[in-house]
């Protein structure tokens, strides 16, 4: 299975190449709180118009700008936006948009037009502008930690979920770095069995809900454990259980659990998913091309 995978980067890139469809005489871009609302400044700041959400524009709130430029339109409240922009990031069955438009004024709902940034069809009549096609399974860098894809996961607890280094500090010290909202598949430590009763602790007071929690035996020195080491006991987890994602912290030892579990894993360092069948190489010659066509590209703007 391959999960397609969009990143914040990703995002940028995708409004950048599209622009031409969002383009034109807008007087309002409106967000739909909250992952909308990324897409959304983002537009309303190449466009130079303000950016608002749903509940100031119901509201008709006084809009705020900024003191260090000008902006095209100068209108001080939402009501006087003739052409709306609604914004979101993502359209799955269309239910969310409508329930978010259902507060929306009549009159106001006239000078709206939605737009999408990813939707899972390539053409659909419940919203006027799509930008990019993303078929499904897929996840956001944005909500992977929050996403329900987190039920079918394996999660590292170092680096992912704790940091990665012990330094002989007690783990009830040490402060979370993600929080996965839904309760997480397996959560893979590479601490010994015998810091069980801590680790459960310390995960149950940062509401962390999990259903497998797999650690290694208590002769095994964390510290002294190399990436390879810690990848085979990561990817040794992954393969022996129903989990189809392994989200990991350290860019190298994502390669090698993808490599050797033939499975997808997500690189929260590099901001990536490394999929079953797509070459390492593949990927790094396909950046390495984008790259080559954006020198070409400023060479010749010069010239």
């Amino acid at each position: 299975m391959q999960i397609h995978f969009k990143s914040y980067a990703d995002l940028n890139s995708d409004i950048n190449k599209n622009f031409d469809k969002i383009s034109g005489d807008w007087d309002l871009v409106v967000g739909i709180p909250r992952s909308g609302m990324i897409p959304a400044y983002i537009i309303s700041l190449a466009l130079n118009i303000n950016c608002t959400d749903i509940a100031s524009l119901v509201s008709n709130l006084p809009l705020k700008r900024g003191v260090t430029r000008d902006l095209k339109k100068n209108i001080t409240h939402p009501w006087d936006a003739k052409r709306i922009l609604l914004v979101d990031d993502s359209i799955l069955s269309g239910e969310s948009l409508r329930k978010e438009m259902e507060p929306i004024p009549v009159f106001l709902k006239n000078r709206v037009t939605t737009l999408a940034i990813y939707s899972n069809k390539p053409v659909r009549k419940d919203i006027d502008i799509v930008l990019e096609f993303v078929p499904l399974p897929r996840v956001f860098e944005w909500n992977i930690f929050h996403h329900k894809i987190v039920e079918g996961a394996c999660v590292s607890l170092e680096g992912v979920i704790s940091i990665d280094k012990i330094n002989n500090k007690p783990l009830m010290l040490m402060k979370p770095r993600y929080l996965p909202s839904g309760k997480i598949h397996t959560i893979v430590s590479c601490r010994p069995a015998s810091q069980r009763e801590e680790v459960v602790s310390w995960l149950t007071m940062n509401g962390i809900n999990f259903s497998n929690l797999v650690m290694v035996s208590d002769d095994v020195d964390f510290d002294s454990l190399d990436d390879f080491s810690k990848s085979k006991i990561k990817s040794d987890a992954f393969q022996s259980s129903s989990a189809f994602l392994y989200i990991e912290g350290n860019s190298e030892q994502a390669k090698m659990i993808n490599k050797e579990s033939n499975k997808p894993v997500y690189c929260q360092a590099s901001s990536q998913i490394y999929n079953p069948g797509v070459s390492l190489e593949y990927k790094e010659m396909k950046a390495l091309g984008k790259l080559l066509i954006w020198k070409l590209l400023n060479l010749r703007s010069r010239s």
